[in-house]
Order: structure tokens, then sequence, then C-alpha cells
């Protein structure tokens, strides 16, 4: 097989693994680990490819210069033929004039003729004499002439071999042409793999690796209402604990430990979201809130900031909404309390396999539809509101690394406002990496943190990233 071929056949190859089969694989392997074997297996043919290419280009390029110099050889001997061809037809047609003329005196009055010649002859030996001279000069010039019509001939058959010559060279050029450019044109499709491999690899390398993570230090109400969205600074958040509130809509309690110049809309306080900025040991924000509410942050003892009621710089409204969907925080400016020196070290993988998860979707209305797909290249879920992307106000699209829907019973608070219970237990589903786990969670006090088992009874160990923890009403 020639090389061309053999590196056709492991082209296509290559191309299977890279598109079909290595991506029906990767989505039924959940280890990264497994991917990067692959992807470094990948990367290492490519590049023999590209060196049994580059050598093949090189020769091809040999070959194209000594096709170049060939015809170059060749087409200086056609134009010499050529000359040579033009001298002999000079010649021959002069010895042909010459030869002509010499008959035509024969039948011409005055002059010195042959027949001239001959009748001048003194006796019969004189005779004899001129006439074997006649004869010797008639073959001369006939046997001239027969070697020039020779020579023309012989350079006549030469310029039509050597033009046919020029021709096949031509054509051998063109096929090595052709050759060269499918050869680089492949070339470049294997640099396009090589590269995607090399940035797969990377992006896989990154997943598997641990990263550490800051202790939040603050955590921000925020809106969820329609004139709401988009939202400023979701996608910088560490975690995100979405709830329910009055009117079937939803609110967050985003936690932060860096700081964006716009969080928000900034919203009301809720007992469920005060509780767990108090297990988190962050500074709340908060705007207003009823007067129960109001009463249990004093009671509580609550480190945090009224938004409505601080006169702090880090706080503005922004007069391209309505209020009350349009009052802000600047972290960055706030000032509340110092950058946290805490750092966690998150996994990068889960200890265990669960069951396939590609997606999830929660309902918490008929109008609030939330939803879930798994990303397998960035080992994250892609979140959707009402089958739309979810952006924040800065198109950054929102990404998952971590999904817990916790299940808590609901009461109705004052005012008829539903009001979670997360003081107790209960169910969850945990989600990461495109699996799903059952288990359950467990918060003891209002101090104490909310710990998430799988069923078996260990800790669940959140993978690094951003996390969201929704939660719903009790199944």
């Amino acid at each position: 097989m020639s090389l061309m071929k053999k590196l056709t056949a492991l082209l296509i190859v290559l191309l299977m693994i890279m598109t079909g089969y290595s991506g029906a694989v990767f989505g039924n392997v959940p280890d990264p680990q497994h991917r990067i074997e692959r992807t470094r297996t990948e990367i290492s043919e490519l590049e023999k490819v590209i060196q049994a290419m580059e050598k093949d280009i090189k020769a091809r390029e040999a070959r194209l210069q000594e096709l170049d110099a060939e015809q170059a050889r060749v087409q200086r001997l056609l134009r010499q033929t050529e000359a040579s061809l033009a001298e002999s037809e000079i010649r021959m047609e002069e010895k042909n004039r010459v030869l002509a003329g010499r008959l035509r005196s024969v039948y011409m009055k005055g002059g010195l003729s042959y027949l001239e010649m001959l009748l001048d002859a003194d006796n019969l030996g004189d005779l004899l004499i001129r006439t074997a001279y006649l004869r010797r000069v008639l073959s001369r010039d006939a046997d001239i002439i027969a070697a020039y019509r020779d020579e023309y001939e012989a350079l006549t058959e030469r310029r039509v071999a050597i033009a046919e010559q020029r021709k096949q060279i031509e054509n051998m050029r063109f096929e090595a042409v052709a050759q060269s450019q499918n050869l680089l044109a492949q070339r470049r499709e294997q640099d396009t793999l090589l590269k995607r491999a090399r940035a797969q690899l990377a992006a896989d390398l990154a997943v598997i690796t641990p990263r550490a993570e800051k202790r939040p230090i603050y955590g921000v109400v925020i809106d969820n209402a329609g004139p709401a969205r988009p939202q400023h600074g979701l996608s910088q958040a560490n975690v995100i604990y979405e709830y329910e509130v009055e009117g079937r809509i939803t609110r967050y309690l985003a936690l932060f430990s860096t700081l964006p110049r716009k969080v928000g809309p900034v919203r009301s306080a809720r007992e469920h979201s005060i509780i767990l900025a108090i297990e988190n040991r962050v500074h709340y924000i908060y705007s207003g809130g009823s007067f129960d509410v109001l009463a249990r942050i004093n009671s509580w003892n609550v480190r945090g900031t009224n938004g409505t009621a601080s006169r702090s710089a880090g706080f503005f409204r922004d007069s391209a909404r309505r209020a009350p969907h349009n009052l802000y925080v600047n972290l960055a400016a706030l000032g509340a309390v110092a950058p946290s020196r805490e750092v966690v070290i998150r996994p990068s993988h889960l200890s265990r396999q669960g069951e396939p998860a590609p997606s999830i979707t929660l309902e918490y209305a008929d109008d609030l539809v939330i939803r879930y797909e798994f990303v397998q290249r960035q080992g994250a879920y892609r979140r959707l509101i009402n089958g739309q992307a979810h952006r924040d106000a800065e198109g950054k699209a929102i990404m998952a690394r971590n999904i817990i829907v916790q299940y808590v019973p609901h009461r109705s608070g004052l005012l008829g406002r539903p009001t979670p219970d997360i003081i107790g237990s209960g169910p969850i589903d945990f989600y990461a990496l495109g699996q799903r786990h059952r288990g359950t969670w467990r918060k003891d006090s209002r101090e104490e943190p909310t710990r998430f088992y799988f069923e078996d009874g260990q800790e669940i160990e959140r993978i690094y990233g951003q996390t969201w923890i929704q939660l719903v009403r009790a199944r």
C-alpha cells in the first residue's frame, strides 16, 4: 500500500475516533481519566501521521524541483533542435536550388551546360571522361541532398520525441502538484484535529485537577422575577440557593468569595435565607423585609447590611430598571468584611459512579421551569429558564458543576409566604459530571451547616466549581 493510501486510511480512522466513536464512548464513560488516555493516544497517532506527511511533503517538493530542472533541460533541447531544424532546412533548400539550376542549364541556351560540356568533347575518350565526371557530380549532389533529408527527418523525429518528453514531464509535474496540494490539505486537517485534541486534553486535565476555593464572605439575596433578569454577578458566585417565594416565583441567595462590582437586583430578606447565611458564615446583604423577619435578624445578631437603609456608596440604583428591581451592590466597594483567608481544596471528580443524568427538570410553576443540560466537554450543566439559556447581564452562561435538589417541607409563614423548613432532614438528588446520586440532607440547628450524604451515609464532597442548591417542596 502506498504512503498516501496509508495516510488516508489512518486519517479516516482518526476522524472516526475524534468524532463519532470517541463521542459515543465519552458519553458513556464518566471517568475523565479514561478520556485523557484516549486523547493522548489520539495526539500520539496524529503526531506520527503529521511526521510522515512532513517527510512525504519534503520528498514531493524535492521531486517537483527535479521535474522543474528536467523540464527546463528538455525545453533547452527542444529550442536547440528547432534551431538545428531551421538551419537544416536552409541548407537543404540551398542545395536543392543549386541542383535545380544545374538541371535547368541543360535546356537553357547560352552559357555552359551539361549537354554543351558533353558535345564539346574532342574524342570518345574525352566524352567518357566528361560523362564520368558529370555522373560523379550529379551523384554527389544527390548524396548531399539525401544526407540533408535524412538529417532533417532525424531532427524532426527528435523534435517530436522531445515534445512528447516535455508533455510527459508536464503531466508528471501536474500530478505531483495535485498530490502535494492534496497532502497539504490533509496536513491542515491533521493540524486542526491535533489542535482540537490538545485543547480537549488541556480541558480534561483541568477537569481532573483539584482546585482551591476561598470561603465565601458575602451572601446576597437576588431577585428572580421576570423584570429582574438578566441578573448581575450570578456567574461569579460560589454557591447559589434557589427557593420559592410568594407568587410561585423564586429568589436566590448567592454566596461570593470574589467581589463583583455589580450584583443584583438585591431583594428582601426571608427567614430561611437568613439561616442559610448564618450557617455559611457570610455577611448577609438584603433589601428590607417584613417586620417579623427584620426582628429575627436583630434577635439572631445576624451580620449583614440592609441595602435599603444603608448609606454606603456600595449600594446604588440602576435607572434603566424600575423599582424594586433596580437596587444593586458593589461588593468590591462595600468593605463590610475582609476577604477570607480560608481555602478549601475541592476534588475534580467523585469517588463513586452514579446513574446517567444528561438533564434535569424542575418545575416551580407553570411559567417557571428550570432545566439543566450536561455539557460533556465542560463537565458542567448548562442552566436554562423556560427553555432559554440562563445568562447573567454580562452575557456569561450559567454553568453548574454541582446541583443539589433538596426536598424540604414548606409551611405558610406570616402573610401566607411559603417558608421551607430547612432545619431537620430529608432526601436529596445530587448531580455532578453527568451523574445522579440519591442521598439525604440533615441540619440540626440554625447555626449548624447543612450536611449532604450519599445513600450509604458517606458525606458528599462537592467537586470544585459553581454549586446550585435547589430548595423544592418535599415529594
